[in-house]
């Protein structure tokens, strides 16, 4: 299994990097590959709300993802349900009224044993880049709003 655990400082306060992060809308906006993010069910917030995702990283990934885990104003986790097995921690920290810490953890898996373990270590750089593109596009956003 794959781990990538990843911090992020942005200058804008924690309300707007919530209120922008936590609206699936945006996402594929900001998160690199990331090409469609559909709700699947009415709920498109909180526990319980579930999207296909598309991501495009040299080959397509396709997943349905539930939320299992939201804390107003600081953290979302992630679970696949379906297809490409994935789970992520998005935290938010206030490191002062203008300055907040975004936290990711992403855990995956390759399907195929041993190949999909050799598979995760050759694509795990250019997970950390996706990332790092994400990142500095995130930041750019937010920095603006």
């Amino acid at each position: 299994m794959g781990h990538i655990d990843h911090e992020n400082t942005v200058n804008a306060p924690i309300d707007k990097v919530w209120d922008y992060m936590s609206e699936v809308e945006n996402l594929p906006t900001w998160m690199f590959g990331l090409t469609e993010m559909t709700p699947t069910t009415e709920q498109t917030r909180g526990e319980g709300a579930r999207f296909q995702s598309r991501m495009k990283v040299g080959a397509r990934v396709d997943s349905v993802i539930e939320i299992v885990r939201w804390v107003e104003g600081t953290e979302i986790d992630t679970a696949s349900v379906s297809g490409f097995d994935n789970q992520t921690r998005w935290k938010l920290t206030e490191i002062d009224p203008t300055t907040t810490k975004i936290s990711v953890a992403i855990d995956y898996k390759f399907p195929g044993g041993l190949a999909g373990k050799a598979l995760s270590k050759v694509v795990e750089p250019a997970v950390h880049a996706a990332v790092s593109a994400s990142d500095h596009k995130l930041n750019s956003i937010l920095e603006k709003l």
